[in-house]
């Protein structure tokens, strides 16, 4: 799921890419175009970055997981278990690095999980942050506040200015829109924390008590006060997503032009859920063609109203990815009783 957030990160499930083998220096690799959003092609120019895994494994059964920039510079450098650019399971150290060339982040992962020490730099090169997981998590991003499964261990800016070091110290950072600021303490939040949000136009105040909120509120430009005792909450379907998903394969109706095709495979559609709890701004990630895609958003359409995401007590919009999967069982056999 990726949000429409200051930091977009998150999707439900991971994304299908089409995938090529190529030989390399005697090994095969299986090389994947990645469009911005996502998406696959079977273009280089229009990929967003290209992404290729060697089919051998290391002593370890690992598969090694190399990304790239448009200009070959080098995106990401991890080990996956599954040598499928489809279904990545990233076992290990992974390494993240920005188009300068510098390294941008360094984390451990353990079966698929986020988990043990990540290290993060700024753009310069400087080291950002040193955060331990306690408890792995299985879709880091920024949106869902690590807070809550982690102890900051070491904070600097840009400048090398170190703010927090042993999980101690006073945090602050601003930019030209927003700022927060507050304290740790063993490398939790704690006591009274205050900010700005949405360009500086809403005002926030938050109380810690060992990295939990006890309580929160939203000041926003005209006045108006929004308590809240979680900073994020995720949309939420009626009955959940498994009940989505199994309204979406009750109800699909499947082209008629598709089924002379044959078609089958897994479709991927993007939809934004909006502060009103209504999917909106459907976009076809993966497409199968013969009319499928535009089905499968029709259907979306027809379930159920969602509960809106929340961030600091107030509803935002968010972006989910949905895959759709289409396939045509060939037809029963008939026989005569004898």
């Amino acid at each position: 799921m990726k949000y429409l957030l200051s930091n977009p990160s998150i999707s439900l499930l991971s994304l299908l890419f089409t995938y090529f083998v190529l030989p390399l220096q005697a090994q095969e690799t299986i090389v994947t175009y990645i469009k911005k959003n996502g998406g696959h092609t079977s273009f280089k120019d229009s990929a967003a970055y290209t992404s290729i895994i060697r089919s051998n494994p290391n002593t370890a059964g690992l598969y090694e997981l190399n990304d790239y920039y448009p200009n070959g510079s080098l995106k990401r450098h991890g080990w996956t278990k599954v040598a499928d650019s489809r279904t990545l399971h990233l076992e290990g150290t992974v390494e993240t690095y920005y188009e300068n060339g510098n390294l941008a982040s360094s984390a451990g992962y353990k079966d698929n999980k986020l988990s043990d020490t990540v290290k993060r730099y700024h753009n310069n090169g400087l080291l950002k942050e040193i955060r331990f997981f306690f408890k792995s998590e299985r879709s880091p991003n920024e949106f869902l506040f690590p807070e809550r499964d982690s102890r900051l261990l070491y904070y600097a800016d840009s400048t090398g200015r170190v703010q927090i070091k042993d999980g101690n110290g006073k945090f602050e950072v601003s930019n030209k829109k927003d700022r927060e600021q507050g304290q740790y303490a063993n490398g939790l939040r704690e006591g009274h924390w205050e900010g700005t949000f949405n360009k500086g136009e809403n005002q926030f105040e938050e109380w810690y008590e060992k990295g939990l909120i006890s309580k929160g509120i939203t000041t926003d430009s005209e006045g108006n006060k929004f308590p809240y005792t979680q900073r994020e909450v995720q949309p939420k379907y009626p009955g959940g997503i498994k009940k989505l998903m199994m309204f979406v394969a009750q109800n699909y109706n499947f082209p008629k032009e598709a089924i002379k095709a044959r078609v089958s495979g897994q479709l991927l559609i993007s939809f934004v859920i909006e502060k009103t709890g209504i999917p909106n701004d459907f976009e076809v990630i993966n497409d199968l063609g013969y009319g499928t895609a535009a089905n499968g958003i029709e259907v979306i359409k027809k379930a159920q109203k969602w509960t809106p995401g929340y961030q600091y007590g107030l509803p935002v919009r968010v972006k989910y990815s949905l895959p759709i999967r289409l396939n045509l069982l060939p037809a029963p056999t008939s026989s005569k009783s004898q």
